[in-house]
């Protein structure tokens, strides 16, 4: 019996503005190096996700979610008995990170686009989406998605690349943050899930799509913002 795929709820047609001649472009401007240092130190902090640890405690069920999302790319080539410290050999590189990468900018376009009023007013962090996301019955929006009448689902890697073929250099923080997960779980066999430490990806896709990371000064949120409106 085939296992049954699940695709993350909730998410709406909102991140097409990214496909504008000039807004994917825009995306680099809130993916620095300086704020993929900022992002992976909130989340391998215990003050922030403790490396994924966090998410998996608070929201198991989207945890799960983001796990089956990688499922599907599985590589055929099988891991050798061995050698336990392939890395992520049982997926097809750079898929797993692409993946994440688009879930979380679909998912935090879509909770932005859906928290309606102005989104300048005020910011919206990673710790409010965290706190959104730990709040939610995932069990019941996967079970209501499933019995909607929506012929298509949409998918997260799919968008990653139809953005790569607007901007090809959205490759750069997506890939050096993938090299900085599988470097920090290295001693970990990746043969049954994606490591916590993944969830890195979602959350860079987040920002990506204009969450704010916690701790930000209100300098730079303020020329962010200014940017995004000029968009």
């Amino acid at each position: 019996m085939t296992e049954e795929r699940y695709s993350i709820p909730l998410l709406d047609e909102s991140w097409k503005r990214f496909l504008g001649p000039d807004d994917a472009a825009f995306l680099l401007e809130r993916l620095g190096q300086g704020r993929i240092r900022q992002l992976w130190k909130w989340f391998e902090s215990d003050e922030g996700l403790a490396s994924g640890g966090l998410l998996a405690q608070e929201a198991p069920v989207f945890d799960l979610l983001l796990d089956r999302l990688c499922e599907e790319l599985r590589s055929t080539e099988t891991v050798a008995d061995e050698d336990p410290f392939s890395g992520p050999s049982f997926l097809r590189d750079p898929d797993w990170a692409h993946a994440l990468f688009g879930a979380g900018l679909m998912f935090g376009s879509s909770w932005r686009n859906d928290s309606g009023g102005n989104p300048f007013e005020k910011a919206s962090t990673l710790v409010d989406l965290v706190h959104y996301i730990a709040q939610e019955d995932w069990v019941e929006r996967v079970r209501a998605d499933r019995e909607s009448t929506r012929e298509t689902r949409q998918d997260p890697l799919a968008v990653t690349r139809a953005l790569l073929r607007k901007e090809s250099l959205l490759a750069l923080p997506i890939d050096s943050l993938r090299k900085l997960v599988i470097r920090e779980s290295s001693a970990v066999q990746w043969c049954q899930e994606v490591p916590g430490e993944a969830r890195a990806l979602f959350f860079l896709g987040a920002i990506a799509s204009g969450v704010e990371l916690p701790g930000r000064d209100d300098g730079e949120q303020a020329r962010l913002q200014e940017a995004e409106i000029r968009h």
